[in-house]
């Protein structure tokens, strides 16, 4: 529903400013006047080679265009203007809190691993409602007639506040009705309802977080009296295999010393006889050695000397055996104790394996439960950017609130005629801050806002229309100021340092010559 704008108050900006240091200093009606007169002139195409005559100022005339300041939330205000017919669509997902609601429910009940169930489910939800597939209603808002051009919300942000009176004519675009408290109500629900959706994810997360950690203490608990009697046990099992140890020891000891009994005085037995033969062997060499050198018989010396070879033979042969087959029962005796010893240890290893099993069981779900909030956290945290998208673009339509209440902020635009040879052109020039100049230039130089530039330029195509025609010849600057006002007005600016004194006379005696050429 429309409403009546006429009783908002109004704001007329500054047309003029100087920028000094941080500040800017609105300047008055003389230097308004002589800036639009002298910019107007500095655009007219002059005389020239290729164009037989310039162009000849037809108007210059102040006009003010109205925008709509209205408040909207937290300090903050938008600019509305109907006269320029723009809509913009804002748009945002709402969840469905229930869903996420039940599914924390549900979570909260549950304990161990089927914890982990829990966290899927919601870790499945949050993806459905990051990705828009399911648990969420798209919010579409309209907002009709509000400004959302960057260059100049940009351009008038710093300029929004300041405000002058103006006493020469100018032309008041009149300011139609619109539905400004709609405009107001949608952008307050926007930011509303992103605060309030961005707020109940943040705490649904913080809930889930609270139910992790809980969930991590009643597991490691759980986990930690399970390895508590583990550890029990193993202390138990070692004291006892320790114990087995011990036995098999004395066990193989026994066996050992019976394997001794058994085998050690045969052997020492044959290796004495063997000493002995050796001896025999070697006392018969030697008789046979004296027989021969007494030419004696020796046949029954081999005889005897060979029978003890071969006895010798067989007795290194037997102790050869009854070696190895000691050897061979003290390796089986060490062999059957070792694998029964290693029986006993296996049985402290089996539990300890059992228990490291364990510990990492509970690791790997403490360690899976954390990737599954992570991954909701994401998809949560995804979902919540897209709110905050949204509420970042009312941000960046949006103005610092001058008041706690509606204005007509009105901008000065100039609108300047030209004709030449029939033809006729004109030009819109916005708001204008005079700087610093350089070392060797002029102390001043203008600077005009191109997103403000751009934003008014169409402006022209209203105020060229014939029904204006009236009007603008009523306001026009050039024939209601005289030429003495005219080279008063230009030297203000030329002793501020936008132009010389000479410039400034130069440019008064050729507005003079137009001002002669419009009457």
């Amino acid at each position: 529903m429309s409403s009546n704008v006429n009783v908002f108050p109004k704001r007329y900006m500054p047309f003029l400013l100087k920028h000094t240091g941080e500040a800017y200093q609105k300047l008055g009606d003389d230097e308004v006047v002589g800036f639009a007169l002298y910019y107007s002139e500095k655009l007219r195409k002059k005389p020239g080679f290729l164009r037989r005559k310039g162009e000849r100022i037809s108007a210059v005339v102040l006009v003010l265009y109205p925008l709509l300041v209205k408040p909207t939330s937290k300090g903050m205000a938008v600019l509305i203007d109907p006269l320029r017919s723009s809509r913009l669509t804002i748009q945002y997902n709402v969840v469905d809190k229930n869903l996420l609601d039940s599914a924390l429910q549900e979570l909260s009940a549950m304990t161990g691993k089927s914890f982990l169930d829990g966290l899927v489910k919601l870790s499945r939800l949050a993806q459905d409602v990051a990705g828009a597939r399911s648990g969420v209603r798209k919010e579409v808002v309209e907002l009709d007639n509000v400004v959302s051009d960057p260059g100049l919300l940009q351009g008038l942000k710093p300029l929004i506040g300041m405000e002058t009176t103006y006493n020469v004519p100018f032309i008041e675009i009149p300011f139609p009705s619109v539905d400004h408290e709609e405009v107001a109500s949608r952008i307050r629900k926007v930011m509303s309802e992103v605060d309030e959706l961005v707020d109940y994810v943040n705490k649904l997360l913080e809930k889930v977080r609270e139910l992790l950690e809980e969930w991590k203490k009643d597991i490691s608990k759980e986990y930690d009296e399970k390895l508590r009697i583990m550890d029990k046990k193993i202390e138990e099992t070692k004291q006892a295999v320790a114990k087995a140890i011990e036995e098999l020891k004395r066990k193989k000891d026994e066996e050992l010393s019976a394997v001794k009994e058994r085998y050690l005085p045969n052997i020492e037995t044959v290796e004495k006889r063997i000493v002995e033969t050796r001896e025999n062997v070697r006392r018969l060499e030697e008789e046979l050695e004296k027989a021969k050198e007494y030419d004696k018989d020796t046949s029954d010396l081999k005889k005897r000397l060979n029978d003890q070879k071969k006895t010798l033979k067989n007795l290194e042969k037997e102790l050869e055996n009854a070696k190895e087959s000691y050897d061979y029962e003290v390796r089986r005796v060490e062999k059957k104790y070792s694998e029964l010893v290693e029986a006993e240890n296996n049985k402290v290893r089996s539990i300890l394996s059992e228990r490291e099993a364990v510990q990492k069981e509970v690791e790997a779900l403490i360690q899976e439960a954390g990737k599954r909030f992570d991954a909701i956290r994401s998809s949560l945290q995804e979902y919540v950017e897209g709110l905050v998208k949204a509420g970042r673009r009312i941000e960046e339509i949006s103005i610092n609130a001058p008041s706690k209440s509606e204005e007509i902020h009105l901008i000065p635009l100039v609108y300047t005629s030209y004709v030449s040879d029939g033809t006729a052109r004109s030009s819109i020039t916005t708001i204008v801050v005079l700087e610093p100049g350089g070392m060797l230039g002029p102390r001043l130089i203008h600077y005009i806002n191109e997103g403000i530039a751009n934003y008014f330029s169409w402006v022209k195509q209203v105020l060229d229309k014939e029904e204006m025609k009236p009007e603008v010849s009523a306001k026009n600057l050039l024939a209601n100021t005289t030429p003495e006002r005219v080279e008063v007005c230009l030297t203000r600016l030329s002793d501020m340092g936008l132009f010389s004194r000479e410039d400034a006379s130069k440019m008064a005696r050729s507005l003079e010559e137009q001002m002669k050429m419009s009457g």
